[in-house]
């Protein structure tokens, strides 16, 4: 019993430590989400709370880690972000206790932006082709995205297919004519607010293609061509060798 009263003495300065070492991430103790527009500066401050000695701490972006000096890591750490960008969308920053790693706080990052479009201007196409429009898009918050036909709304015809993914909108149309040729608009609303991208489409002739008989009649004449090549080759070769032959005689 005696011993055991010994070494509770001894852990007891220990226990504020154990007990109530906690860290403060932007001066909250859970995990957090920042709503901040693109290009805006961001900082972070992650701190260790009722420590007895001195903490390291450890950042991550992600699942990669952030490189910091050492002297900015020791009790508090600060990460300043100068500029947010698309890519730190939905990206969590992780402040991490190096001792004990399982101690961690993170902030994920909502970065607002206004829709951005991107895809091609102009696209030749052929009649009778199968013609592909794409517009890709990003939005925070996400966007109404639809298509408009030389300015207006139109009804999508029986041959006119679309399709919609996380990131892209695009219009395929099946055999494709010169009445399809059009500017197609596309249009992404968030907030009230519209952003276009206008992709024209130019339906043009069928390009005629080889006739059948001629690339025949081409495969065979090329055939025939190598056929007497390699003959006449074989002739020069065996009468090199009979010549060789006749002086190796001599």
């Amino acid at each position: 019993m005696k011993n055991y009263l010994i070494v509770l003495a001894a852990l007891l300065p220990l226990l504020p430590q154990v007990t109530g070492l906690h860290l403060l991430l932007n001066n909250v103790t859970y995990d957090n989400r920042h709503t901040a527009n693109l290009n805006d500066p961001v900082n972070l401050r992650c701190e260790v709370v009722d420590n007895i000695n001195d903490a390291s701490l450890i950042w991550y972006r992600g699942t990669q880690q952030v490189d910091i000096k050492s002297e900015n890591s020791v009790n508090v750490s600060n990460i300043c972000i100068p500029e947010l960008t698309i890519e730190d969308n939905g990206v969590s920053f992780t402040c991490l206790l190096k001792q004990n790693t399982s101690m961690k706080l993170s902030l994920q990052m909502d970065v607002r932006f206004p829709p951005i479009l991107t895809g091609e201007t102009k696209i030749m196409a052929e009649e009778g082709k199968t013609v592909q429009i794409t517009c890709g898009f990003q939005a925070n918050p996400a966007a109404a995205i639809f298509w408009r036909q030389n300015n207006g709304l139109f009804t999508l015809p029986s041959r006119y297919k679309q399709d919609m993914t996380t990131d892209t909108l695009q219009l395929t149309i099946d055999k494709a004519t010169k009445q399809d040729s059009a500017n197609y608009t596309c249009v992404a609303l968030s907030q009230g607010n519209e952003t276009i991208r206008v992709i024209q489409l130019i339906v043009g002739d069928r390009q005629p293609g080889l006739p059948v008989g001629a690339i025949a009649a081409a495969v065979v004449v090329g055939a025939l061509i190598i056929a007497f090549g390699m003959f006449a080759r074989r002739d020069k070769v065996f009468r090199a060798c009979k010549k060789s032959q006749n002086e190796t005689a001599m």
